[in-house]
């Protein structure tokens, strides 16, 4: 084997490590959601109702670009825990509206706090500098992937 090839191969491609890191960063959340009767899914769709009340699940499912029978799997769920609540659109009788219960405001400050805990797991031993480049490439990857969305859409 050349060696040009064995270093490619010994170090793992950008690919391997983000899916590892998302893999890892959900798995801590959903412990950390666990005595709440909440999965990593369903807490982005309580963040989302609690942030625009009377949103839909369509407006959802487009917004976190997410599957529409994902959505009213966590809606469901969300729905039989007391987090949320929906009511029939006024101008459309096909649609519904989310609400955030009593139970699923007090949820955010609680959802607050984890979320600063997972940011200080994940920035613990690196300087401010560096996280900022992080967030910077980050943003830069999810707009190169946009743009290859929208080529191969073409």
């Amino acid at each position: 084997m050349s060696t040009k090839l064995h270093n490619s191969l010994s170090r793992p491609p950008l690919d391997l490590i983000l899916d590892e890191l998302i893999r890892d960063k959900n798995q801590l959340l959903s412990k950390s959601l666990d005595a709440y009767s909440l999965g990593n899914g369903q807490f982005h769709i309580l963040n989302e109702v609690n942030w625009n009340e009377g949103i839909s699940q369509e407006e959802i499912a487009r917004i976190r670009k997410i599957d529409k029978s994902a959505v009213a799997r966590s809606v469901r769920r969300l729905i039989e825990n007391g987090y949320i609540c929906k009511d029939r659109d006024a101008n459309d009788a096909r649609a519904f509206r989310l609400y955030p219960t009593n139970k699923g405001r007090a949820m955010m400050p609680i959802i607050k706090g984890i979320i600063q805990e997972l940011d200080q797991t994940f920035s613990q031993g690196s300087t401010p500098a560096e996280i900022a480049l992080f967030k910077k490439m980050c943003q830069r990857m999810r707009s190169n992937i946009g743009n290859a969305m929208i080529r191969h859409l073409d």
